[in-house]
């Protein structure tokens, strides 16, 4: 197995909140020592510990923090993100020290939306779904409430990340930071955090790429698209499915409001482009989507992480028959897609799959009729 994967040296994850880096974006978080980084500036990408990782892929040994991102998956035939990104990491970097190149940054976990595959660590809607209704208890799995996202839920937003010592740090590995050439916003929402226009401002010169799932008002983002019209900003935009599946998939907006939202940024003259994550429930609407806007903007295509039995292939066998006739017709994604089903689901899986979606139904109080029958009856058999 090739463990090499050029991403290590050349782009970090920072999430501001919980004061974590991750040396790319499916990676083992790594906490930031702020006495540290404070006495060693411009080093914030070139920790030990990724020093170490990137002699280990050098030599072509296995890195523990990204066994859980990416190895676990390929060991099991499955798709991971490192090879999503094979063309775009055809380069081999054989520098440890390399500079940093794409940063990515989380602002806080403040977010109106509880996508299915989401998290309370990324969301705050789902910290308030699961501090209402309880723990998702499934099989070798628990889906919970951690203390840090406790202690961030009662934090007023001017005492969040962005207004923290860890956060000006950051704000000057930045600038020192002379080969970086794009930073990218993340949430939650980033949206929604008050201090998006100020941060935008500090890094005017870069390409900046904010991700964003449209959870906001039609208001609010009219505000900000006039506050930045003139900055080289681009809108990647979290969708993968239309109608009912987008709803389910991104619960907390409804469709229409989405397509709304999407052309208010189109109308502005801002670039888009679209991050869409493959899972067993928006393969089963992804063309349409992509029929929609794959033809106008690029998509890019995103794998599960952390819930195994969302995975694309976590199917029964008539909807994957379903799904390689869809799949085959659309274009250079095609390959990518296909491959992304073809493993066999275990039975555990399966079991999560059907409880997961029993429990999303009844606390979102939504009819799962919208899935295949012939889904919902694989999948529920033995719940």
């Amino acid at each position: 197995m090739d463990y090499y994967c050029s991403t290590k040296f050349k782009e970090l994850l920072v999430n501001v909140q919980s004061r974590s880096i991750y040396n790319c974006c499916k990676a083992h978080p790594e906490r930031v020592n702020i006495e540290w980084l404070e006495a060693n500036p411009g080093k914030l990408f070139h920790t030990d510990t990724m020093i170490n990782d990137r002699r280990a892929m050098i030599a072509n040994k296995s890195c523990a923090s990204c066994y859980y991102g990416c190895y676990k998956y390929e060991e099991r035939g499955e798709t991971s993100a490192r090879q999503l990104n094979k063309n775009k990491n055809k380069d081999k970097i054989v520098d440890v020290y390399a500079p940093l190149m794409e940063l990515q940054i989380s602002l806080t976990s403040d977010c109106n939306l509880s996508c299915v595959y989401c998290s309370p660590e990324w969301s705050t809607a789902w910290h308030r779904d699961i501090e209402k209704n309880g723990d998702y208890i499934l099989e070798g799995q628990v889906l919970k409430n951690n203390n840090w996202s406790k202690l961030w839920s009662n934090m007023k937003q001017k005492s969040r990340g962005t207004g923290s010592k860890f956060f000006s740090l950051l704000l000057r590995e930045i600038k020192l930071a002379d080969q970086l050439k794009k930073i990218t916003l993340l949430g939650g929402e980033p949206l929604l955090n008050n201090q998006f226009d100020k941060l935008i401002d500090v890094i005017d010169e870069l390409k900046i790429n904010v991700v964003t799932g449209l959870g906001v008002t039609d208001e609010r983002l009219g505000k900000i698209l006039q506050k930045i019209q003139r900055k080289n900003v681009m809108f990647e935009i979290s969708a993968e499915a239309t109608g009912k599946f987008f709803e389910f998939i991104r619960h907390g907006l409804e469709w229409k409001d989405f397509q709304k939202r999407v052309c208010m940024i189109e109308n502005k003259k801002h670039s888009i482009g679209f991050s869409s994550t493959i899972s067993n429930l928006s393969v089963f609407d992804f063309h349409n989507f992509y029929e929609q806007y794959g033809k106008k903007f690029p998509i890019n295509l995103n794998t599960i992480a952390g819930r195994p039995f969302l995975s694309p292939h976590v199917l029964d066998e008539k909807s994957k028959e379903q799904s390689y006739k869809k799949f085959s017709k659309l274009g250079s994604h095609a390959d990518k897609l296909l491959k992304m089903i073809e493993p066999n689901p275990t039975d555990i899986d399966r079991y999560n799959l059907g409880k997961y979606l029993k429990l999303l139904s009844d606390r979102r109080l939504i009819r799962l009729d919208f899935l295949p029958k012939h889904l919902r009856d694989w999948c529920a058999s033995d719940t």
